[in-house]
């Protein structure tokens, strides 16, 4: 049972309050990562034609890439510069946990930075962490059994175990998978009307901030120890 004997299923989930909050579900396009970048060399099949190439997919090659290159054709809706490489991952629809919504826009610097072409350096920002699955039946997908027994009862410091709920199957948050989302286009992120509750989301703040700085929560290691015992 791990955390489910400290935050019962029937008080794991609340509705949002409002749209696109902390602790909130959402879909989201998830990369894969792979340990080594896969680049797709691209080129013009002709100086005429803009939309009309030809391209190669490898892996990378560390002496050679993300080095000054003499593009001299540019390829239309890619713009690469001359040090840049076009990278290729598979990508799937994932839910995903806001972690957080709240990143500094100032209207003054924003007018600065659109007279420069640099919107990019203030954007409508937030941060979500990736969530995946648990093995069932005859399927091998998703995390099996001997890791979900550890990851209940927080002994990952990089993931932290959901239940299942009427709008989502239960699954594994993964902190070491968190990622940027740029505005609230519906193609980059669908909000689900679920929430972890005020309980959950506090051992889900406290599990990430001691991912990301080995800090120890007082609160927390209480709690793991108490966790441990269960296992």
């Amino acid at each position: 049972m791990g955390i489910l004997q400290l935050i019962p299923q029937k008080s794991f989930f609340v509705k949002p309050e409002e749209p696109f909050s902390p602790g909130q579900f959402c879909w989201v396009p998830v990369p894969h990562i792979d340990p080594i970048p896969r680049i797709l060399d691209i080129e013009r099949d002709s100086p005429e034609e803009h939309t009309e190439v030809s391209f190669k997919l490898r892996n990378a090659n560390k002496k050679k890439d993300f080095r000054v290159k003499d593009r001299v054709l540019p390829i239309k809706y890619l713009n690469l510069r001359a040090h840049e490489e076009l990278l290729v991952q598979r990508a799937k629809k994932r839910p995903a946990i806001i972690l957080s919504t709240n990143v500094e826009c100032f209207p003054d610097i924003a007018k600065i930075l659109k007279t420069k072409g640099k919107k990019h350096l203030q954007e409508d920002a937030m941060f979500v962490v990736p969530c995946y699955s648990i093995e069932k039946g005859n399927s091998r997908a998703g995390f099996p059994a001997e890791m979900v027994t550890r990851i209940r009862c927080l002994i990952y410091r990089q993931f932290f175990y959901y239940p299942a709920s009427t709008e989502l199957h239960e699954g594994v948050a993964r902190f070491d998978r968190v990622q940027t989302v740029i505005g609230k286009d519906p193609a980059t992120i669908e909000p689900v009307n679920l929430a972890l509750s005020d309980e959950a989301y506090s051992v889900f703040l406290s599990v990430f901030l001691y991912c990301m700085s080995g800090d120890k929560d007082d609160d927390l290691e209480s709690t793991k120890e108490l966790l441990a015992e269960l296992i």
